[in-house]
């Protein structure tokens, strides 16, 4: 072996052996690191104006970005997240008040007994012997378990309040550097691809245009369809649970092809089995024409041409970030998606045809 490759393998080793224990290092903070990056890639686009407002202070910009996203964005959460906790307590003693009454037993038979049930009924029919399924038992597990879930995560926050606010501050200080910092650090890392300039100026174009589209519009469009389910719930329903339902609009959102149907669909089936007609029929219209159009407005005018993911395995994608990495997979999934097609279209762009040259034209 030569010299110079035995230096290579050596620099090689170390550097990558100092990126491993650099990934070591960074991974217990990954949570705050993650929603920083998200938070970041929403309202990056702000930071040009703010700093032309500011005379051309990144650091101003980014401080009164930084401190408008916790008033504006962090704060309400919070306030969410414990009017959720109530609600969610509050949906899972009814339910239990309705089975105890037997007023859930008498709803699904009500169900039943309707041209929906009775279809259900008959293309079921060949697998009730094989399948004992108890609609009543179902229904009050599955509230169990959501007001569980979300019990369980505010007492975890309230048992470890000093983890909390530390993740809290370390997310808050790496938004500020990622608004103040963000092009720099993107140079950094695209000055050590060993590629021509303007192929590394078109990959991180692309990389930033789908990145940013695909969290934009994710977020944007659950905020959009939880408030507008919210309101159908409460004005148009006369829902007690308006809140914890318009936030399942805003969290089922996330899931392609069913997405936030799913919810609205169920109180409007609720609804018709309580005999409120009228109230079901005015829910289906809200749902179809408001909450679930909304999608179709907002994420072609943040995504566009940018980031086409397929729908299929865009949502095992998803499903298989819950499952990785919480509630933060919903984000993540869609943009490590992203990133791979990202490539997969670079590599069929530098090498459409063995042997010969390939150019990425600037977008």
């Amino acid at each position: 072996m030569s010299r110079e490759l035995l230096f290579a393998a050596f620099f090689f080793a170390v550097f990558m052996s100092l990126l491993y224990e650099l990934y070591r290092l960074l991974a217990a903070f990954g949570g705050p690191l993650v929603w920083a990056a998200i938070l970041a890639l929403t309202f990056y686009p702000f930071t040009t104006w703010l700093t032309r407002a500011f005379g051309g202070s990144r650091g101003a910009a980014a401080a009164a970005l930084t401190a408008s996203v916790t008033a504006g964005a962090i704060l309400p959460s919070v306030l969410l997240g414990s009017l959720l906790v109530r609600e969610a307590a509050q949906a899972y003693t009814q339910v239990q008040d309705m089975v105890a009454s037997g007023e859930l037993a008498r709803l699904v038979e009500t169900l039943r007994g309707s041209r929906l049930g009775q279809l259900w009924l008959r293309l079921s029919a060949p697998f009730q012997d094989r399948i004992d399924i108890d609609p009543a038992g179902l229904v009050l597990s599955a509230t169990q378990w959501m007001s569980q879930q979300i019990a369980g995560q505010t007492a975890a926050l309230a048992r470890n309040v000093l983890f909390t606010l530390v993740n809290f501050v370390l997310m808050l200080v790496a938004l500020f550097f990622f608004f103040r910092d963000g092009e720099r650090m993107a140079a950094s890392i695209r000055d050590l691809i060993p590629m021509a300039p303007e192929h590394k100026d078109a990959i991180f174009r692309r990389l930033y245009d789908t990145l940013t589209a695909v969290v934009q519009s994710m977020l944007v469009t659950a905020l959009v369809q939880g408030v507008l389910g919210w309101m159908g719930y409460w004005l148009i329903g006369r829902l007690s649970l308006a809140v914890l339902l318009g936030f399942l609009t805003a969290l089922f959102s996330f899931v392609p092809m069913a997405g936030a149907t799913v919810v609205w669909g169920s109180c409007a089936i609720y609804l018709a089995a309580t005999g409120a007609g009228g109230r079901a029929i005015a829910m289906v219209l809200w749902g179809f024409l408001v909450v679930s159009m909304a999608d179709n407005f907002i994420k072609p005018l943040f995504i566009g041409g940018k980031a086409q993911l397929p729908t299929l395995l865009l949502l095992f994608a998803i499903l298989g970030g819950l499952s990785l990495y919480g509630f933060v997979g919903i984000f993540v999934a869609p943009v490590m998606l992203a990133l791979l097609l990202s490539f997969v279209r670079i590599y069929r762009e530098l090498y459409p045809v063995l042997g010969q040259p390939a150019i990425i034209t600037p977008e």
